[in-house]
């Protein structure tokens, strides 16, 4: 009898899979990172713009309509450890007369400035420097710190007041160079009080060459914002051909009448 012999199935080879360069796997990697980065970037920022804006309408409200449950709310979240609430809270409890509730508010914007937050050190150095604090008193070191961290951060405002401290001096030196400069920054922000002392400056040449094209540049740019003062000096200019201006009557009886109605609601101080 024949012996039968069974046939071992042959195994095909195995697959060889592609090698795939490690660069490659590392950048795939890094772009799903990133994506994932860039998603959660976009989901954190709406989560921090609708808190932004809730932390704002509770500060509107507890301001203007001293909305009792709205402070409240202020109030928790600062406590909780909120840079912007304690610094809404602060803006907030400085508008109250009480002096307690006032020192309250004081404290509030100290913590908030100490974190960074620009608005706070705005307003505390702003206090600071017009005798706004509790105590009703200047406090010229602090005001210097915190306006110029502030301006240096972008402020407009702050950057209208550091102005004001440098030509002024107060406690040092005036430095007219650097209060042109803070002028000019604060000035480009599109605050009308630093566009008038700019166009003064460059009338005067106090710390910038004196340049009667750009004093009426800075005088226009103002006017333009409701700034009584300016309109008045561009009158004047008219009518006595002054700043490179030929006198021209019609052009100062212009000006004269559209000082009178800026006057009813002139630019506000920042």
């Amino acid at each position: 009898m024949q012996a039968t012999v069974s046939a071992t199935p042959l195994r095909s080879a195995p697959r060889r899979l592609p090698r795939v360069h490690p660069l490659f796997v590392a950048a795939a990697l890094a772009v799903a990172v990133a994506t994932a980065g860039v998603a959660g970037a976009a989901v954190w920022r709406h989560q921090s713009d609708a808190r932004q804006a809730e932390i704002v309408q509770w500060q509107l409200l507890a301001t203007s309509a001293s909305d009792a449950p709205a402070l409240d709310h202020l109030q928790q979240a600062a406590r909780a450890g909120e840079t912007a609430a304690r610094a809404a809270l602060g803006e907030t409890l400085m508008t109250r007369a009480e002096v307690s509730t006032r020192a309250d508010g004081e404290r509030w914007l100290r913590a908030a400035a100490d974190s960074g937050h620009v608005r706070a050190q705005f307003l505390l150095g702003k206090a600071a420097m017009l005798g706004g604090l509790a105590t009703g008193r200047a406090d010229l070191p602090l005001a210097w710190k915190q306006l110029q961290a502030a301006a240096r951060a972008g402020d407009a405002g702050a950057a209208y007041y550091l102005g004001l401290l440098y030509r002024g001096g107060y406690g040092r030196e005036a430095e007219p160079a650097q209060a042109a400069r803070w002028f000019e920054v604060a000035a480009d922000g599109g605050v009308a009080q630093a566009m008038f002392m700019l166009a003064n400056a460059y009338r005067e040449g106090e710390g910038v060459a004196r340049d009667n094209a750009q004093a009426v540049a800075w005088y226009e740019a103002a006017a333009e914002r409701e700034h009584p003062a300016a309109i008045q000096a561009l009158a004047m200019a008219y009518r006595n051909g002054e700043l490179g201006l030929a006198p021209d009557e019609r052009q100062a009886r212009q000006q004269m009448a559209e000082a009178a109605h800026a006057l009813k609601h002139p630019a506000l101080n920042p």
